[in-house]
């Protein structure tokens, strides 16, 4: 084979792995992706409900943009209500976004950086679990405007890379129209690619002077807005036109303000609970990433100024062994479930660096079109962990906040650390001792998933629903829940309603029956967040036939059981108002097993234990 075919054939293998590594991803999680009860069940409910003639905010209670159900609404309306139809999209969003980052990180850094982070991406956060709970990957999220603003941000970064090169204003105009888009999805995306963008438009404007920047800067700011107004004047219809606009910036203005704020919950996502204890962490596992990086410089060092073969072996083995016992008998702080933790620290020191030398080389256009659109995913990388600043990791919300830091770690390690050493020593070895790390990490995260996912064999509902939830070895919670479903089936009128409390609206999507109340979760801070007396109001206007309590221990939330920790007038209106139906598995909100009440609306006595809860 000639030069050429050689270099047409390389050119297939990055993509090749990576369309092997996602396969075996998706194979290896095929519909084990959502949660039984927790969150997901609002993904599938709202658009769901929507296609039933509702409206976001107005009849549904929502903290968040509009634009992820609204989307899925759709979605439903042309494919058919189903988590299938879901599920399908996002693939397609994880295959496209996949090919995104492989494109960004190849025209900056090559191939191998490029795939490593395409790799990273499929394994530790497209379609991975690691914890008990589910809905932290990107094919059923916990939010899906979380996944589609990160989806987002990096189509708008693609549209940037090529308005460097052809500053046209189309290209403006594709700008702010995702950047509008990203606005109506969750707060902290669009504060961090705002951020982000900001610093490079004004490079763009202030460096390289595009013709008409007047034009261009119209554009921009037209098509951000066109979105937002189009989504304001549809609610505008539905609703007074001041609660309208509210409903568009209500997620804005209760970041700052509010009950939600102050929640314990956000305060140990944040790490600022314990905020000298979580800064020694950090810098724990920074200092453990310093070791590497010294080990890395050693070894190269020694392959490229000790000529003595045995000598040069010999010691490249004894760094080896070092580096196996701190990363596998923790000598140092480096563990894996907590190798993120420094992420915030090596960022703003790499953002330092790439900053500094963009400077000195701002006259040159090329070197702008290459890097600029990284020192961007850089910014928004950074920006997007001040929601888990002092505890930073990649499971829980680290599987969106945190995966954009983690393609520019990767990039940090494979390139910039090696490019670096590469003054002192061999470059080829550093990368080699450096990539050994993000393979053992990949290795850990994906055993991890592997091994959760194992336990998934039980299958929940039917049809374009049907999905794996743990089995037997992992609780009753499956077999429960389909028992319930059944129960409903047959027991309950066509016209019956009911509600799921502290959380379960997943129940009503999977048996399709309405809540008619516009909330549908009770969870300890969304009760203090939104003022318990309003919801019991709001409840108690329109009664639903049935309240069906289930097993949930809020203890993150700052308060542990429903009726007993916390909304204890919502509790005791259900105890007046409502009769013990059925018991299944283990009495709920006790701590004693999973278990499932269904209560009836009743007419004279109540089967409830009539406990007075005090406050």
């Amino acid at each position: 084979m000639n030069h050429q075919g050689l270099n047409n054939l390389r050119k297939f293998i990055g993509p090749s792995i990576l369309i092997l590594a996602g396969s075996f991803m998706l194979r290896l999680s095929w519909f084990k992706w959502p949660d039984l009860l927790i969150d997901y069940g609002r993904e599938l409910y709202v658009p769901w409900q929507i296609t039933q003639g509702k409206v976001l905010y107005a009849d549904i209670n929502h903290l968040y943009g509009p634009l992820a159900h609204y989307m899925n609404a759709f979605l439903f309306q042309i494919f058919g209500t189903g988590l299938s139809t879901l599920a399908y999209f996002n693939i397609g969003l994880v295959v496209l976004l996949t090919f995104i980052i492989y494109h960004l990180f190849k025209s900056a850094f090559g191939d191998v950086v490029a795939t490593t982070a395409g790799i990273c991406f499929l394994v530790i956060f497209a379609f991975s679990q690691f914890t008990g709970i589910a809905n932290y990957n990107f094919v059923c999220p916990y939010s899906h405007e979380i996944t589609y603003g990160v989806f987002l941000f990096f189509l708008a970064l693609l549209v940037f890379k090529k308005y460097l090169t052809e500053p046209k204003p189309a290209y403006a105009a594709a700008i702010g129209l995702i950047l509008g888009l990203i606005f109506l999805t969750k707060v902290e995306i669009f504060l961090a690619a705002f951020g982000s963008f900001l610093c490079g438009l004004i490079f763009i404007f202030f460096r390289l002077k595009p013709h008409h920047p007047k034009k261009h800067l119209f554009y921009l700011i037209f098509f951000f807005f066109l979105p937002i107004i189009a989504f304001f004047a549809y609610f505008s219809l539905h609703m007074p036109v001041m609660d309208a606009f509210h409903s568009i910036i209500a997620s804005y203005t209760n970041i700052f303000i509010g009950a939600e704020v102050n929640n314990i919950f956000y305060l140990r996502i944040s790490g600022l609970d314990n905020p000298a204890r979580n800064m020694m962490l950090m810098l724990g596992e920074t200092f453990g990433y310093f070791i590497l990086f010294i080990f890395a410089g050693l070894i190269s060092y020694l392959f490229a100024h000790i000529t003595n073969r045995i000598l040069r072996y010999a010691g490249a083995g004894v760094i080896f062994a070092l580096t196996f016992l701190i990363l596998f008998f923790k000598f140092f702080s480096i563990h894996w479930m907590e190798i993120a933790r420094a992420y915030p620290v090596l960022l703003a020191l790499l953002l330092a660096y790439l900053v500094i030398n963009l400077i000195r080389k701002r006259e040159d256009k090329t070197f702008a079109a290459r890097y600029l659109p990284f020192i961007l995913l850089t910014v928004f990388s950074l920006l997007l962990l001040l929601k888990m600043i002092l505890n930073v990791r990649l499971y829980h919300y680290g599987f969106a906040l945190a995966m954009p830091a983690s393609l520019v770690i990767a990039a940090l390690l494979l390139y910039y650390i090696p490019l670096w050493i590469s003054r002192l020593g061999n470059k080829t070895v550093a990368m080699s001792f450096t990539g050994l790390f993000i393979f053992f990490a990949l290795l850990f995260y994906f055993n991890l998933t592997k091994h959760i996912y194992d336990l998934k064999t039980c299958p929940v509902a039917e049809g374009r629903d049907r999905f794996l939830t743990f089995d037997a070895r992992s609780g009753n919670h499956g077999p429960i829940v389909n028992e319930t479903l059944r129960y409903i089936d047959q027991s309950m009128a066509p016209n019956d309603t009911f509600i799921v409390i502290p959380d379960g609206v997943m129940l009503n999507y999977l048996s399709r029956r309405e809540n008619p109340s516009r909330y549908f979760e009770f969870t300890p801070n969304f009760v203090e967040a939104m003022g318990e007396d309003k919801i019991l109001n709001d409840i108690s206007l329109k009664p639903p036939s049935f309240i069906i309590l289930s097993e949930k221990d809020s203890s993150e939330h700052g308060a542990r059981y429903f009726g007993k920790d916390y909304a204890h007038n919502i509790y005791s209106w259900i105890v007046r108002n409502y009769d013990k139906e059925i018991l299944l598995g283990s009495e709920p909100l006790t701590g004693n097993g999973f278990g499932i009440i269904i209560a009836k609306k009743k007419n004279k006595s109540s089967l409830f234990k009539q406990e007075k809860h005090k406050p």
